[in-house]
């Protein structure tokens, strides 16, 4: 018999990912949008920059757990290509999940006068201090996230196709709940 659903842990894992991603997209562009004279912009930051922290060694995580663990198999109903589609999207979802918070890390490292915070842990810097550097990985940080929100939105799509107009079998919502 194959598994129906995902395990409970990757079921957790998906949705507080989704959650903390999404927050953390939010308040990225909401902090950058506020003028420096605005009291609270650097209190977002303080918090923006653990979660993203988290969110590294949670894909690290969801990764070993997806790799180890025993993950439904798509519906026999679906086609070839909607299969490997779905694939494609998975891993390229796992990358940006990785990219996103990696670049914001490093981008913290290599500014000269930053820090990498982590729930009051100052997390160790592996790049060489550079403000060029660091204008490089801000660019990538600014501009991965809107690819990012481009894929997510493909896969709630596909997610919902399945869910509404194909064959009830091909119900691939319920295996995430």
């Amino acid at each position: 018999m194959t598994t129906q659903k995902y395990s409970l842990i990757m079921r957790i894992q998906h949705w507080i990912m989704a959650l903390v991603i999404l927050a953390l997209i939010a308040s990225g562009w909401y902090m950058t949008q506020l003028e420096d004279s605005v009291s609270f912009k650097y209190d977002i930051y303080g918090w923006h920059k653990p979660f993203g922290v988290l969110v590294l060694f949670l894909v690290f995580a969801r990764i070993i757990t997806r790799l180890i663990g025993k993950n439904p198999a798509l519906p026999n109903g679906m086609a070839k290509h909607e299969k490997a589609f779905s694939h494609l999207t998975h891993w390229f979802l796992y990358l940006l999940m990785f990219l996103v918070p990696a670049s914001g890390y490093l981008m913290s490292g290599a500014a000269p006068d930053k820090t990498i915070p982590f729930f009051g842990l100052t997390m160790p810097n592996i790049v060489s201090k550079s403000a060029e550097l660091a204008k490089l990985f801000h660019s990538i940080h600014i501009v991965i996230p809107y690819v990012l929100l481009g894929v997510i939105a493909l896969h709630i799509l596909g997610v919902l196709k399945h869910r509404f107009f194909d064959k009830p079998e091909n119900n691939v919502l319920n295996r995430m709940l």
